[in-house]
């Protein structure tokens, strides 16, 4: 039987249902975990301020009677050990044995309510805000083959990274499989209220402090090295070394003019606490950070570092400039190399720097966000004037023949040239027509005393421009031959917008080089979101949550996350992408947890109101 923990408010239209959770806390950031637990739930994790809460959501209920978890072992005093294989029956720090049992079958859809259930839900309180969430790709929890063994501990455990307000940045695994009712009523926990608290073992978790940052992570990326995967080139000293599976995290923060740090976790072996193995200082703070998700060697030690001033550079942490073998008195930190700088392009004119959030001593356009696509063969970004373009770094694109460097491939230089480009600022734009310009003040003359008045963003930071993110969801392909099939949602300021399948989309644009809203033949096409309700709170992210069964022009479900809340968009059957609700057909109804989710008087009185004001309007219209 489903939960009632969670009971959202639900905004029912024609064309989508809008599920929002209202939360007691202040959210800062989710994930959508790759995996699917053992009984088909989907895992949301969101990091608020203090710890991380879990929600298994949806997939085959729990049974009315659950098996009692074992007696309690004797805790550790502390659970700081950690030990990444599930398989490890030495692990102390599992204080009891939960075995939690399901239905066969999923719960059956209400058609008045074609969303599934909150299964269960997990606090893990930190005592601190967390940041930033990272998890591993999802091509690397699928993988299977000789060169990844000794990876599948990962499979059956829930692994993240986060980045925490107090400077450090913790790595946590537990059970994939939600814990029962039965392990949440236990007396242990209700006698003792911080017993609960994350490393102590409750739930079955493991956590591993990473140390090193003098100032909290501005974000965090992580990936997996399996034992001898192919182009293993890791030459260290360190007790991590590549002789064993181990997980690599890289985290920046704004220490100095900005600093990379990367650490290097063994699955098996058990550690405390871990320190950098590699220390990198930035030429300005990254703005986003992220490990390449293809499965070969030779791409997966790549980390994409975009900073704010309109550059993304390619790290790889394998191929070192110096080891310790070849210093000479005085051994010198091991680096690897900087293969390759992407550049943005020039604002059309001075007078559009300041609206397009350019960066006053560079010049060029600054980066929002930016993201592997195309299976790590590629680069799409965001850019603060709400222009989005493409990289085809290694020649994955339609028609194309080579990558943007030619034959020589990613061995270093700089380009700028876009494969293909778009705008988003809530509008239909081509590339011919620029960004949107800046309306400038009537009643302060334009002189260079007053021009910091008329113009507000002129001489700041692009850290005070507007916000947004790409969310990557990589799609179910019909072989393993077949090319990678991505879903893209943007989000910028309060624009939402999703193109189902980037590959269909790039194909459709190929000749034209610029990608536009609603424009290319049926299943290519940018669909625009609208509608999208928050209760007056600022956005703060999204995310796209898979579907079992697509059964619209979206493959996935939309996660908008807000200051005090998230919202689930689903969308239904469209005639046309461009088609959005009319404010009067939408149907708002509130839901409470003491009558099960159903209306009470008030409420149907209340909803009968609004559908005749609805029809009073549209007889006036």
């Amino acid at each position: 039987m489903a939960s009632n923990i969670f009971t959202p408010r639900v905004i029912k239209s024609p064309q989508n249902v809008q599920l929002s959770f209202e939360l007691p806390h202040r959210i800062h950031t989710a994930k959508i975990y790759p995996l699917q637990s053992s009984n088909g739930s989907t895992v949301i994790l969101y990091g608020h301020e203090n710890g991380v809460k879990i929600v298994w959501r949806g997939g085959r209920p729990f049974k009315s009677k659950q098996p009692t978890p074992a007696p309690s072992q004797k805790a550790n005093g502390g659970g700081a050990i950690i030990s990444l294989d599930s398989d490890d029956e030495g692990d102390s720090s599992r204080t009891f044995d939960d075995k939690p049992e399901f239905e066969d079958e999923e719960e059956e859809l209400n058609p008045l309510r074609p969303y599934p259930s909150t299964l269960q839900v997990l606090d893990l309180c930190f005592n601190t805000d967390v940041l930033h969430l990272a998890v591993l790709p999802s091509s690397v929890l699928r993988a299977d083959g000789p060169s990844w063994r000794g990876l599948e501990s990962l499979k059956q455990r829930l692994v993240f990274t986060a980045a925490c307000a107090d400077n450090t940045v913790r790595l946590v695994t537990l059970p994939l499989t939600p814990p029962s009712p039965a392990s949440k009523a236990r007396s242990e926990l209700r006698n003792d209220f911080t017993s609960a608290s994350a490393g102590k073992g409750k739930w079955g978790e493991t956590v591993t402090f990473l140390s090193g940052h003098q100032k909290p992570s501005d974000g965090i990326s992580m990936t997996a090295d399996p034992v001898g995967g192919p182009g293993t080139l890791v030459k260290s000293a360190s007790p991590q070394s590549s002789t064993e599976p181990h997980l690599v995290v890289a985290s920046h923060s704004r220490e100095v003019t900005g600093l990379l740090r990367l650490y290097q976790i063994p699955i098996k072996s058990q550690q405390s606490h871990i320190e950098p193995f590699q220390s990198i200082y930035l030429s300005a703070p990254a703005k986003a950070i992220s490990f390449n998700p293809a499965l070969s060697g030779e791409y997966s030690s790549r980390l994409l570092v975009a900073d704010s001033v309109g550059a993304c550079r390619i790290y790889d942490y394998k191929l070192l400039i110096k080891t310790a073998e070849e210093a000479s008195e005085i051994p010198l930190a091991e680096q690897g190399t900087w293969l390759l700088s992407l550049y943005t392009g020039f604002p059309k004119s001075d007078s559009q720097t300041s609206h397009t959030g350019a960066h006053a001593g560079f010049g060029r356009k600054s980066i929002v966000d930016a993201q592997w696509v195309s299976g790590g063969k590629a680069i799409l970004v965001l850019m603060a004037d709400g222009e989005w373009a493409i990289w085809d770094v290694e020649g994955s694109g339609p028609n194309a023949s080579q990558g943007i460097l030619g034959r020589q491939g990613v061995k270093g230089g700089s380009k700028s040239g876009y494969s293909l480009t778009g705008y988003l600022d809530g509008a239909m734009k081509s590339r011919s027509s620029g960004p949107p310009q800046m309306s400038t003040s009537k009643f302060a003359p334009m002189t260079p005393g007053t021009r910091k008045t008329a113009e507000p963003f002129s001489g700041r930071s692009s850290d005070v421009s507007i916000c947004g993110q790409i969310s990557v969801m990589d799609m179910p392909v019909s072989s393993p031959t077949s090319p990678p099939e991505e879903s893209i949602l943007f989000w910028f300021g309060e624009t939402y917008a999703v193109i189902p399948s980037l590959a269909k989309y790039w194909s459709a644009h190929k000749n034209g080089g610029s990608g536009n809203l609603f424009t290319g033949p049926s299943g290519a096409r940018m669909i625009k979101i609208e509608n999208i309700d928050l209760q007056g709170e600022r956005c703060s992210g999204v995310e796209q949550i898979p579907r079992n069964a697509p059964s619209s022009s979206l493959a996935t479900d939309i996660l908008v996350l807000a200051e005090h809340r998230f919202t689930i968009l689903t969308t239904g059957k469209q005639s046309k992408p461009s088609t959005v609700p009319k404010p009067e057909t939408r149907l708002v109804l509130a839901e409470k947890a003491t009558n099960g989710g159903e209306l009470d008087v008030i409420g149907i009185e209340q909803a009968l109101t609004r559908m005749e004001n609805s029809a009073s309007r549209r007889k006036l219209f």
